[in-house]
C-alpha cells in the first residue's frame, strides 16, 4: 500500500470509481448532496460527463487518489460565465489530514490560472464550522446567509481574477 495521495483531474476512465466514491460520501454525510440519482448514472455516462467537464473552462472535476481509489473529489460547476459553484468532500476516514484543504487549493488554482471565471462560490452549513475556518483562511467571505430545515446556510464567494483587463 503506497502512502501517498495524488491530486489530479478526473480521467474519463474514472467513470466508476468516480461514481463509487458519490455513493459513499452521500451515505457517509448529510452535508453532501449530488443533484441526481446516482443510481441512474451508468459508468458510460459519467465518463462522457468527465470528458465534456475536461474541455471546458467553467467547469472542474478533481481527485484526492489513494493506491488508484479516489478518496475525495473537489468540484466546480459553472453557474454562468463568470461564477461556478465549488464542492469538496472527503470520505470521512481521510478526514483531517488536510486533504480537503489540498481539493480546494487545486481548484481555486485551476480557477485563477486556467477557468474564465471570475468568481467561485459554496454553500456550507453555518455550524460546519471546521469547513467555514478552512474556506475562511482560503479567502471566502460571507456574501449571505439562508435558512433551510432549521438551519443557517452561509453562501460564502471568493473573488479569482482582477477586476481590470
Amino acid at each position: 500500500m503506497s502512502d501517498e495521495v495524488s491530486f489530479r483531474l478526473a480521467e474519463p476512465s474514472d467513470a466508476q470509481n468516480v461514481l463509487t466514491l458519490l455513493s459513499r460520501l452521500q451515505k457517509e454525510s448529510n452535508t453532501f448532496m449530488v443533484d441526481s440519482d446516482l443510481g441512474e448514472i451508468t459508468a458510460e455516462l459519467e465518463s462522457q460527463q468527465i470528458r465534456l467537464i475536461n474541455q471546458s473552462y467553467t467547469n472542474l472535476m478533481a481527485l484526492a487518489v489513494l493506491d488508484n481509489m479516489p478518496i475525495g473529489i473537489v468540484t466546480v460547476d459553472g453557474i454562468d460565465e463568470q461564477s461556478g459553484e465549488i464542492g469538496v468532500a472527503v470520505l470521512r476516514e481521510y478526514q483531517g489530514f488536510t486533504i480537503g484543504t489540498n481539493l480546494m487549493d487545486l481548484a481555486v488554482d485551476w480557477a485563477r490560472s486556467y477557468s474564465r471565471l471570475n468568481t467561485l462560490t459554496l454553500a456550507v452549513f453555518e455550524n460546519n464550522q471546521v469547513a467555514v475556518h478552512i474556506y475562511r483562511k482560503l479567502g471566502f467571505n460571507v456574501a449571505s446567509r439562508k435558512e433551510s430545515k432549521n438551519q443557517t446556510i452561509l453562501i460564502m464567494s471568493l473573488p479569482v481574477k482582477d477586476d481590470k483587463k
